[in-house]
Protein backbone atom coordinates (compact mmCIF):
# COMPACT_ATOMS: atom_id res chain seq x y z
CA UNK A 1 0.00 0.00 0.00
CA UNK A 2 1.50 3.40 -0.93
CA UNK A 3 2.47 5.53 2.03
CA UNK A 4 0.29 8.54 2.81
CA UNK A 5 -2.40 7.39 0.41
CA UNK A 6 -4.99 4.66 0.69
CA UNK A 7 -5.01 2.24 -2.24
CA UNK A 8 -8.29 1.78 -4.03
CA UNK A 9 -9.88 -1.64 -3.98
CA UNK A 10 -9.42 -2.94 -7.53
CA UNK A 11 -12.64 -4.99 -7.20
CA UNK A 12 -14.73 -1.96 -6.25
CA UNK A 13 -16.61 -0.68 -9.25
CA UNK A 14 -19.50 1.49 -8.17
CA UNK A 15 -20.22 2.46 -4.57
CA UNK A 16 -22.71 4.57 -2.63
CA UNK A 17 -20.90 7.81 -3.39
CA UNK A 18 -21.06 7.21 -7.11
CA UNK A 19 -24.77 6.34 -6.93
CA UNK A 20 -25.54 9.61 -5.14
CA UNK A 21 -23.41 11.58 -7.57
CA UNK A 22 -25.21 9.93 -10.49
CA UNK A 23 -28.55 11.01 -8.98
CA UNK A 24 -27.22 14.56 -8.53
CA UNK A 25 -26.14 14.66 -12.18
CA UNK A 26 -29.49 13.28 -13.35
CA UNK A 27 -31.38 15.77 -11.16
CA UNK A 28 -29.52 18.61 -12.86
CA UNK A 29 -30.31 17.26 -16.32
CA UNK A 30 -33.99 16.79 -15.39
CA UNK A 31 -34.23 20.27 -13.85
CA UNK A 32 -32.51 21.84 -16.83
CA UNK A 33 -34.17 20.04 -19.72
CA UNK A 34 -37.55 18.61 -18.62
CA UNK A 35 -40.69 20.75 -18.23
CA UNK A 36 -41.04 19.88 -14.52
CA UNK A 37 -42.86 23.10 -13.63
CA UNK A 38 -45.62 22.24 -16.11
CA UNK A 39 -46.65 19.10 -14.22
CA UNK A 40 -50.16 19.58 -12.77
CA UNK A 41 -49.35 18.13 -9.35
CA UNK A 42 -49.97 20.47 -6.40
CA UNK A 43 -48.54 19.83 -2.94
CA UNK A 44 -51.09 17.67 -1.07
CA UNK A 45 -50.20 19.22 2.30
CA UNK A 46 -50.61 22.76 0.98
CA UNK A 47 -53.84 21.81 -0.76
CA UNK A 48 -55.26 20.33 2.46
CA UNK A 49 -54.03 22.95 4.95
CA UNK A 50 -53.40 26.09 2.95
CA UNK A 51 -49.82 26.35 4.22
CA UNK A 52 -46.71 25.09 2.44
CA UNK A 53 -45.02 21.89 3.58
CA UNK A 54 -41.38 21.82 4.67
CA UNK A 55 -40.23 20.87 1.17
CA UNK A 56 -42.57 23.06 -0.87
CA UNK A 57 -40.76 24.92 -3.61
CA UNK A 58 -37.78 22.59 -3.85
CA UNK A 59 -38.60 21.47 -7.39
CA UNK A 60 -38.97 25.11 -8.41
CA UNK A 61 -35.67 25.94 -6.69
CA UNK A 62 -33.88 23.13 -8.57
CA UNK A 63 -35.35 24.21 -11.92
CA UNK A 64 -34.62 27.91 -11.38
CA UNK A 65 -31.05 27.20 -10.27
CA UNK A 66 -30.47 24.88 -13.25
CA UNK A 67 -31.47 27.80 -15.47
CA UNK A 68 -29.15 30.19 -13.63
CA UNK A 69 -31.92 32.10 -11.85
CA UNK A 70 -30.39 32.29 -8.36
CA UNK A 71 -32.78 34.88 -6.91
CA UNK A 72 -35.86 32.93 -8.04
CA UNK A 73 -34.36 29.68 -6.69
CA UNK A 74 -33.68 31.21 -3.28
CA UNK A 75 -37.15 32.74 -3.23
CA UNK A 76 -38.82 29.41 -4.06
CA UNK A 77 -36.90 27.48 -1.38
CA UNK A 78 -33.59 28.55 0.16
CA UNK A 79 -32.88 25.01 1.31
CA UNK A 80 -33.78 23.60 -2.10
CA UNK A 81 -31.37 25.99 -3.79
CA UNK A 82 -28.63 25.06 -1.31
CA UNK A 83 -29.23 21.33 -1.73
CA UNK A 84 -29.20 21.63 -5.52
CA UNK A 85 -25.97 23.64 -5.49
CA UNK A 86 -24.26 21.24 -3.07
CA UNK A 87 -25.42 18.15 -4.95
CA UNK A 88 -24.39 19.48 -8.32
CA UNK A 89 -21.03 20.62 -6.97
CA UNK A 90 -20.48 17.06 -5.72
CA UNK A 91 -20.47 15.77 -9.32
CA UNK A 92 -17.21 17.38 -10.51
CA UNK A 93 -15.64 17.00 -7.06
CA UNK A 94 -16.32 13.26 -7.04
CA UNK A 95 -15.01 12.95 -10.60
CA UNK A 96 -11.83 14.69 -9.42
CA UNK A 97 -11.60 12.38 -6.38
CA UNK A 98 -11.91 9.32 -8.61
CA UNK A 99 -9.39 10.62 -11.15
CA UNK A 100 -6.87 11.21 -8.35
CA UNK A 101 -7.43 7.70 -7.04
CA UNK A 102 -8.58 8.92 -3.63
CA UNK A 103 -11.01 7.00 -1.42
CA UNK A 104 -14.24 8.61 -0.30
CA UNK A 105 -13.53 10.50 2.95
CA UNK A 106 -14.83 8.92 6.14
CA UNK A 107 -16.77 10.90 8.71
CA UNK A 108 -15.32 11.19 12.19
CA UNK A 109 -17.29 9.80 15.12
CA UNK A 110 -20.26 12.04 15.91
CA UNK A 111 -20.05 14.02 12.67
CA UNK A 112 -22.90 12.10 11.03
CA UNK A 113 -25.17 12.82 14.00
CA UNK A 114 -24.26 16.52 13.86
CA UNK A 115 -24.97 16.60 10.12
CA UNK A 116 -28.39 15.02 10.62
CA UNK A 117 -29.23 17.50 13.39
CA UNK A 118 -28.06 20.39 11.21
CA UNK A 119 -30.15 19.11 8.30
CA UNK A 120 -33.28 18.86 10.45
CA UNK A 121 -32.68 22.36 11.81
CA UNK A 122 -32.20 23.69 8.25
CA UNK A 123 -35.45 21.99 7.20
CA UNK A 124 -37.34 23.67 10.07
CA UNK A 125 -35.84 27.08 9.27
CA UNK A 126 -36.71 26.60 5.60
CA UNK A 127 -40.27 25.67 6.55
CA UNK A 128 -40.59 28.78 8.72
CA UNK A 129 -39.36 30.88 5.79
CA UNK A 130 -41.90 29.30 3.45
CA UNK A 131 -44.80 29.73 5.87
CA UNK A 132 -43.90 33.35 6.62
CA UNK A 133 -43.39 34.25 2.96
CA UNK A 134 -46.73 32.61 2.04
CA UNK A 135 -48.54 34.91 4.49
CA UNK A 136 -47.20 38.08 2.86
Amino acid sequence: MPSGRAALNPNRRFGHAEVYVLFFALSFLAARFLPLLDLPYPCPFKTATGIPCATCGMTHAFVYLAHGELRAALSASPLGALLAAMGWLAVPLDALRISLGRPFPRLKHGTARALVASGLFALLVNWAFLVLSART
